[in-house]
């Protein structure tokens, strides 16, 4: 039943994936995302909560007022309603939908990521989205990671319960989480005490080492820890060629920052990175520059190797603002952390994946190899006394995660959301 059912109403969730394909957007400016799967949970019956209510404030760097006011236009064009968007406003996207049952029982998290990545989409006919119409239209965005399919796979879980409210068993949150890709998002949830009563949470992603349709892991190793800087130097300009003597350089710290992070003898327990991905500096030919600034990342396969790259990193940097005589602001912009999900959920899950129909392999174990900030959730959770589970869905993805001409087998979409809808039963108790 649960199959047929899920497989009835994948075309329909097909369609959803494609529209929100169409209007990416990214961190905190997800308002078309936000307005659509906030416009559906309502009809179909869902108590929403959306803006302050589930993100911090504190924990929000809100894009310019400029950005904001492209996004909501865009949003709009796209049919998006005001009575969706406004709660959204100053950035405080996503959207947290809760259905209660008329019995009691556990309070079930699932989570979404919505954002996109800010990125261009292939025009080339041989890839399918702009072959068939549904291609990003919005300039230097576009869902290149799967994050529109994880929305698909929230709202036909969200559909499926809806008809089934009679038989639920406790509360269920659905997450639509913005902002994963700056690894931002969890934690303003985390900050709004949206989550504090779960009792379980389910997340996952399609793709990355899953490249079968069919397959599933359950059992994911090497999420790696992540802190992110932004990094502001000040100088004192002069003339480049008159006084030269007379200025302090801030474009010659930052380099020399720079250059020595990459040099950072790596832990001999694990894995490190380090990188930057972003530096601007100075204005014009003869003015010795008197601003600098940078964004930089450290990751650790564990909480401690990255903790030891950012102390390092930390010394690097204070470093070359005294040795060119610089004022320093070093600013955190995100974090993940090591997770690990809840054994028994783990051995559960491969049980009950092991009767559905739209499984054909259970991958024993697979490496993330990156960062999520689906492990602060996880983290919470289980500092709690809550049980936590990642998931890994198999798909093809065309040429590849962040990549301008990623693409998926939307079939992914029923499978996980069966699989979601299979282990909610589970906890409830519906099954062996």
């Amino acid at each position: 039943m649960l199959h047929t059912d899920i497989a009835a109403a994948l075309p329909e969730a097909i369609e959803w994936r494609r529209t929100l394909h169409r209007c990416p957007q990214p961190a905190w400016l997800e308002l078309f995302a936000t307005a659509f799967i906030a416009e559906k949970l309502t009809a179909w019956g869902y108590e929403i909560k959306m803006g302050r209510d589930i993100i911090a404030g504190q924990q929000l760097l809100p894009p310019s007022a400029d950005e904001l006011a492209r996004a909501r236009a865009q949003a709009l064009a796209a049919g998006a309603s005001e009575q969706f968007l406004a709660p959204a406003a100053g950035g405080h996207t996503g959207v947290v939908a809760i259905l209660k049952g008329d019995q009691p029982g556990p309070t079930v998290g699932f989570r979404f990521d919505i954002d996109a990545n800010e990125t261009a989409e292939s025009a080339d006919p041989g890839h399918r989205p702009a072959r068939e119409g549904f291609a990003s239209q919005n300039p230097g965005a576009a869902h290149m990671c799967g994050h529109d399919a994880h929305a698909a796979i929230g709202l036909l879980l969200a559909k499926h319960l809806a008809a089934r409210r009679a038989a639920l068993r406790g509360t269920v949150k659905l997450i639509f989480q913005p902002n994963e890709e700056n690894l931002g998002g969890a934690a303003a949830l985390v900050a709004s005490g949206i989550i504090d009563d779960l009792d379980y949470l389910f997340g996952g992603h399609i793709g990355l080492a899953l490249t079968e349709i069919g397959h599933i892991c359950l059992n994911i190793h090497d999420f790696m820890a992540l802190s992110r800087f932004e990094i502001t130097y000040t100088g004192r300009p002069s003339h480049a060629a008159l006084r030269p003597d007379q200025g302090h350089n801030a474009l010659l710290g930052s380099c020399a920052a720079i250059a020595n992070l990459y040099a950072i003898a790596r832990h001999g327990l694990g894995a490190s990175r380090i990188n930057v991905g972003y530096h601007q500096a100075g204005t014009t030919w003869n003015v010795i520059p008197d601003k600098a600034y940078f964004r930089m990342e450290t990751r650790g396969v564990s909480n401690e190797i990255n903790a030891y790259m950012v102390e390092k990193a930390h010394e690097i940097i204070r470093g070359a603002a005294q040795m060119y005589g610089l004022g320093l602001d070093i600013k955190p912009a995100a974090v993940a952390v090591v997770a690990e999900s809840t054994p028994d959920l783990v051995a559960l899950g491969e049980k009950i994946a092991a009767g559905l129909p739209s499984i054909k392999k259970i991958v024993p174990s697979a490496a993330f190899n990156a960062s999520e900030d689906f492990t602060i959730l996880m983290q919470h959770v289980q500092s709690r006394g809550g049980r936590a589970l990642a998931a890994l869905f198999g798909t093809p993805v065309g040429g590849g995660h962040h990549n301008a001409a990623f693409d998926i087998d939307e079939q992914v979409i029923a499978n996980a959301a069966e699989f979601y809808a299979a282990m909610l039963d589970a906890i409830q108790g519906d099954r062996p």
